[in-house]
This record gives C-alpha cells, sequence and structure tokens, in this order.
C-alpha cells in the first residue's frame, strides 16, 4: 500500500510477515484482544495492553495497567514520548519488538531518506541498512531465520512451541534426533523427543546425560563435532555404547528482567550416530538464536499454563468449599431450655474445623472439632467424621462409644489425620455431660465468673485402643457454655503475642459470640488469620417446665409416627 512519508509508523514482524502500522489517528491501541489497533497475540500480552497517543507533533505511549508492563528499549515504563528509532515491548524484554519511526521529512531532490527495515524480534537480529544489499547466502539464512521465527511465534501451546523448536534444529544441523527436557525441581525431565523423519520418541536413555550436565554447569552451550577425535568424549560410557558421533546440547535459560541473571528452564539436546556434524559459526549462531527465542516463548507458555492450572484449582476449591459448606451446614435447633449458637471461620477456601448440634427428646447434644492441618486434606476428614458423630448422636450412642469408634476409624486408616473435639450433652435439668479430648478446656461463664472444665481424653486417632471417659457438671440458669478452636487463643498481634487463653476469659463475660471473633480480627490485624476460628455457645434458660412439655411432644409424635409404619 502507499505508505505517507510525514506519518509516524510502527514496525513488527510476526508469524503472517512484516507489518507498518501507519499512526494517524489521535490513539492507536495494543493488546492481545481481536479489537486492538496492533492486536500481539502473545500469553504475556494484556487484552488492553498500552495505546499509543498523539499529542501535538509528538508520540506517547501508555501503559493500560497491563499485567507484565509495557518497555521501551529495555525500560519499563507507564507513560513514555517515543523517539525515532525506540523500541517496544510487550509483556517481557524476551517478547516480540515493535520499532516505532518519527515522521521521515523527504529530501531536497524529493527521493525520500535511505532508511532501515525491521527484520524480526528474534535475538540477534540486527537492523540491516536497506542501501546495502547482503549476500545470497547470507540472504538465504536470514529467510530461513525468519521462517523460523515464524514458526515458533505460531505455537502457542507447550508441546507445539517444543515440536517446532527439534523440527528446526533438527533441519538446521541434519542430526537423526533430538529431546527437550524440562526442568522439574532439581531434575530435568523428557518433555519431547524427535527424529529427523518425524517419529516421537519416548525414551531418552541412550543420551548423553554427562553432555547435558556439562551445558548446564557452564549455562552455555556444549558440542562436540566428532566425538572419535575428543579423547575425553570418546571414553564416555553413553557415547561408546549407543556410537554417537556429534553431540549438541544447549540449555533453555530465561533472563530475569532488570538484571543479567538466567534461570534454566530446560535444555535443547541433539545428537547423531551417522557421522561428525559440519555447523559453520554462522550456523551455531542460528542454533543459539533459535534456542534463545524458543526459551522465551517457552517461558510464556510455561506461565500462561501455570496461570491456567491455578485457575482450575481456584474453581475446584470453590466447588469443595460450597460442597463442604453444605455438608457441614448445621441447622441449630430451637429449644424452651438452651439457646445454641455458632460460627466457623476457615483461615483458608475449606477448613478442618467443625460444629455439631443434635436436639433429642430429654437433651441437646452438641459438639466442637478441629482436625489437624488445613486446606483440603483436613477438610475432607472433616467432612466425614462430623458425618459420623451426627449419626451416632442421632442414635443415642453414648460420648465415650463415639470417641473410641472415631479413635478406631482414623487409626486404621493410616490417613495421618487426628482431631481433638469437645462432644457434650445438656439435659433439661441443667446437667451437663461432656467429653473433652484434648481439645481447649470448655468454659462455663457464669456471670463475671469464669469456670473451667477440666476433665479430658487423649486426642482422637492418634494412638490405638484407646479408652475415652466422661464427666459431669451443673449448668444454673443464666450459664453459657463456651466451646473454642484453638485459631481463637492461638492468634498472634503483630508483635507475635497469642491472645491465649487470659484474652478469651476476659471478654467472654461481656462478649456474645461475634463479638469474641471481632476481636480476635482486632487482635491479629493487619496479619490475616493463621488457622480456623470455630465457636459455639450453649446458653442454660433452665425453663425445665416447658422443656418438660417439648420432650412429651416429642415423644408423642414418635409415637404416632411409629403406629403409622
Amino acid at each position: 500500500m502507499t505508505m505517507d512519508s510525514k506519518a509516524a509508523t510502527l514496525s513488527y514482524t510476526d508469524a503472517n510477515g512484516e507489518h507498518r502500522v501507519v499512526l494517524d489517528k489521535p490513539s492507536t491501541s495494543i493488546g492481545r484482544s481481536p479489537s486492538q489497533g496492533v492486536v500481539l497475540p502473545d500469553p504475556s500480552v494484556s487484552r488492553q495492553h498500552a495505546t499509543i497517543l498523539r499529542e501535538g507533533d509528538e508520540f506517547v505511549i501508555v501503559d493500560q495497567k497491563s499485567s507484565y508492563g509495557t518497555y521501551v528499549n529495555g525500560e519499563r515504563v507507564e507513560r513514555a514520548t517515543l523517539r525515532d528509532g525506540d523500541m517496544l515491548q510487550l509483556g517481557s524484554l524476551e517478547a516480540s519488538k515493535l520499532r516505532f519511526h518519527s515522521p521521515a521529512p523527504e529530501q531536497a531532490d524529493g527521493r525520500k531518506p535511505a532508511g532501515t527495515v525491521l527484520l524480526t524480534s528474534l535475538h540477534g537480529l540486527q537492523r540491516v541498512d536497506n542501501t546495502e544489499k547482503p549476500a545470497a547466502h547470507e540472504l538465504g539464512q536470514l529467510n530461513w531465520l525468519l521462517s523460523a521465527a515464524r514458526q515458533l511465534n505460531a505455537g502457542s501451546a507447550i508441546n507445539d512451541i517444543l515440536t517446532t523448536l527439534l523440527q528446526l534444529t533438527l533441519q538446521l544441523t541434519g542430526v537423526e534426533r533430538g529431546f527437550v527436557f524440562l526442568k522439574e525441581g532439581e531434575e530435568m525431565k523428557l518433555a519431547r523427543g524427535l527424529t529427523s523423519d518425524g517419529t516421537i520418541v519416548q525414551e531418552d536413555s541412550a543420551v548423553s546425560r554427562r553432555a547435558m550436565q556439562r551445558a548446564i554447569d557452564s549455562e552455555r552451550k556444549f558440542s562436540i563435532s566428532d566425538t572419535l577425535t575428543d579423547n575425553a568424549a570418546s571414553a564416555w560410557a553413553s557415547v561408546m555404547a549407543n556410537r554417537i558421533r556429534s553431540i549438541y546440547c544447549i540449555p533453555l535459560r530465561k533472563r530475569e528482567a532488570g538484571n543479567a541473571a538466567t534461570r534454566l528452564l530446560g535444555l535443547l539436546y541433539l545428537d547423531s550416530q551417522i557421522g561428525p556434524g559440519h555447523l559453520s559459526e554462522v550456523d551455531h549462531q542460528l542454533l543459539d538464536t533459535i534456542s534463545t527465542e524458543a526459551a522465551a516463548l517457552l517461558h510464556n507458555a510455561l506461565l500462561a499454563e501455570a496461570e491456567y492450572r491455578t485457575r482450575l484449582v481456584r474453581e475446584e476449591l470453590a466447588i469443595a468449599a460450597k460442597i463442604q459448606s453444605g455438608l457441614m451446614s448445621i441447622d441449630i435447633p430451637v429449644l424452651s431450655y438452651a439457646v445454641l449458637d455458632a460460627r466457623s471461620i476457615p483461615c483458608l477456601e475449606i477448613g478442618g474445623d467443625f460444629f455439631n448440634a443434635v436436639a433429642l427428646d430429654d437433651c441437646v447434644c452438641a459438639g466442637i472439632a478441629d482436625v489437624s492441618g488445613k486446606g483440603v486434606s483436613a477438610a475432607i476428614v472433616g467432612a466425614t467424621v462430623q458425618g459420623i458423630i451426627h449419626a451416632q448422636l442421632m442414635s443415642r450412642v453414648g460420648l465415650p462409644a463415639i470417641a473410641s469408634q472415631l479413635n478406631q476409624f482414623l487409626f486404621s486408616r493410616s490417613v495421618g489425620k487426628y482431631l481433638t473435639m469437645v462432644l457434650v450433652k445438656l439435659y433439661l435439668d441443667g446437667r451437663v455431660e461432656y467429653l473433652n479430648c484434648g481439645h481447649i478446656q470448655p468454659l462455663v461463664v457464669r456471670g463475671s465468673r469464669i469456670i473451667r472444665l477440666e476433665e479430658s481424653n487423649l486426642i482422637v486417632g492418634l494412638l490405638p485402643g484407646v479408652s475415652y471417659t466422661s464427666a459431669m457438671c451443673q449448668l444454673e440458669p443464666g450459664d453459657r457454655l463456651l466451646l473454642v478452636t484453638d485459631g481463637i487463643v492461638e492468634a498472634e498481634n503483630p508483635a507475635g503475642e497469642p491472645f491465649g487463653d487470659g484474652g478469651l476469659e476476659t471478654i467472654a463475660p461481656a462478649a456474645n459470640i461475634d463479638a469474641i471473633l471481632e476481636h480476635v480480627a482486632r487482635y491479629h490485624a493487619p496479619n490475616p488469620a493463621q488457622d480456623d476460628c470455630t465457636l459455639l455457645q450453649v446458653e442454660y434458660t433452665g425453663n425445665a417446665q416447658a422443656a418438660s412439655g417439648d420432650a412429651a411432644k416429642t415423644k408423642a409424635e414418635t409415637a404416632v409416627i411409629a403406629a403409622r409404619a
């Protein structure tokens, strides 16, 4: 198309070739979204990444709160005035390069001045003065490299990038096979293997691990054109056993933004059994350039995949939290002789604390428990155990028997989880049977006085064959029985001081459970909670006459249902 020589332009190269955008509008948007003026389909580029504004005779680039930043000549900017020849990169310093060109004045004779042509975004390529023609061989290498860049940039998934990298480097070197290893922890795991005829290779036992280690240790390419002339390599067991003649090992490293440090992502390994390698110095440079570009693309693809997996985990956790909330939802019974209230706040998406409440004809059963650990594993055990306790309370199983059965259940499953808990039964006349299994001592709040229920047993699920015993106490009308998990008393302020039993006893007489939770949240602020917080309160009102009527009514209804059955 006809290009206005007095208009500013933006030039870049992608998989579809070279592009030159005329900046003749007040603003030009750049991003990954198809609606943008300049579309860059790169995972590190935000959907609406940056905008180039025309302000009088100047052009200004403005970052649109992108995820990974906008760079001008290697410097990250929020806003910058553009000068002729400035290089723009969106998303990282390894991203494709866009070149800004100021309006070019015509020469006195009307001819346009000699300028420069932007070749590609690959590292190692230089701007070539268009007043000089490269030699035919160099032009062929350049065209091959441009084609390689387009093929690499066309891949988005990790396997696509690795397959293209192997195809290109096998073509360039003429060797028989290639492998790409990705770093997982401290090990190199085979990610892709390919032969020169396109066959996928799954086995890597024939590669030279010593050559790979040489490349990793030196942080640069390690190559042997002919192992027969290399006294050290010719004695390597893998080289001798597999008759390897030539080896090329290139670390795939990602340069960290803002400094010279690099991070190892993986390794490209190529070898041949047919004969020695015959790569020229230019071929070696091309191999290095392709590997560097592939490392940048691989880094972006790994980031995109990690982000995708993280999003899936979040979605699965949200579903799990919803399911757990449904499984653990308890309808607090309404009684004439007692008032129950409870709250549970997990410190993560889902937690291992839970409470329970079951009304029977002669008593109300309640409990609180804390499964060891946090997160999904604790939540799974918590949901299972809560269901068991609820069913056993409904079946009128004694409190010591419930603890014994739970202990055997958890220990025999070898799940590595245990729990502390308190179970209570409040009868119509105020008698309380309680069972404490390694949990924080329950509190009886009687006016301004605090009474601790000190009887306790071993933790549930830690040892086999444990016997459990319950204890009794008497509540008076107006007494409150308060149960909490350790997320309350172990909450720490910014100085690292725990809220403690003393803190709970100080505020319990004058505070309901919502006020206690609010007080603890203020105590550990601005730090987030480090453990689940659960509270259960049973207040005995002492309305025994009405309670007896409720019990008689419940028995009568049960008898009618049984008769109909």
